[in-house]
């Protein structure tokens, strides 16, 4: 037996599993992803502070073909998820990198609190601290008493339709229709990446085309 083979049995053993945890999270820590803002629709006449959102690092192309999807996860319980199963329409913001998208991540990122000697669980609020008209416009879905905030400080915005949501372990798969692509900066410039537990904007391209063989 090698010595890969030793290993990887031992880390199999249940007494094993909160340090493959902590590994697998080190290892992904490594991986540079986009830092997204998912915003959810809601009804019209409800309070914008009550409006829904969340930070989203595992958006991805799904398929061109018939139509263009998405995917992405979100993490269970989430006060998010219930307005996504409720209204199934919602916009996913690229945000431009600059200070502003990186408090923007760090306020929709936020858990629900527990309130102190009870069991009741209040939701973040991270539309109760914007300005409508200067941080974000309400955008009205056609034919429906819905609404979607849209996040001005983004490059693009993928309004988006669920189709499928899928239950794996503490988390949600969710599978969207882009609908439609709102384009505020066409001059994009690769979003806010998230890498090593901070915040970092796209470098240069990798010169391929000097390698010898």
């Amino acid at each position: 037996m090698s010595l890969l083979t030793k290993r990887w049995s031992s880390s199999t053993h249940s007494g094993k599993h909160l340090v493959k945890q902590q590994l697998f999270k080190d290892a992904m820590g490594k991986m540079a992803s986009q830092a997204m803002i998912i915003s959810s629709a809601c009804n019209d006449n409800l309070p914008h502070s009550s409006f829904r959102g969340l930070t989203a690092s595992s958006v991805s192309s799904l398929a061109l073909k018939p139509s263009p999807m998405i995917q992405f996860n979100i993490q269970l319980p989430s006060f998010t998820s219930d307005f996504l199963h409720k209204y199934s329409m919602f916009a996913v913001h690229l945000l431009k990198p600059n200070p502003v998208s990186i408090e923007l991540a760090k306020t929709f990122s936020q858990g629900a609190t527990t309130l102190k000697h009870s069991n009741v669980v209040v939701p973040t609020k991270p539309f109760a601290t914007l300005k409508e008209d200067i941080d974000y416009e309400t955008l009205s879905i056609r034919g429906t008493d819905l609404v979607i905030p849209i996040l001005k400080n983004s490059e693009y915005v993928l309004l988006c339709k669920k189709k499928d949501v899928f239950r794996v372990g503490d988390h949600e798969i969710w599978v969207g229709n882009v609908e439609d692509i709102l384009v505020n900066d066409q001059d994009s410039t690769g979003g806010v990446l998230y890498y090593n537990r901070n915040f970092h904007k796209l470098g240069g391209v990798i010169p391929h085309n000097e390698i010898k063989n």
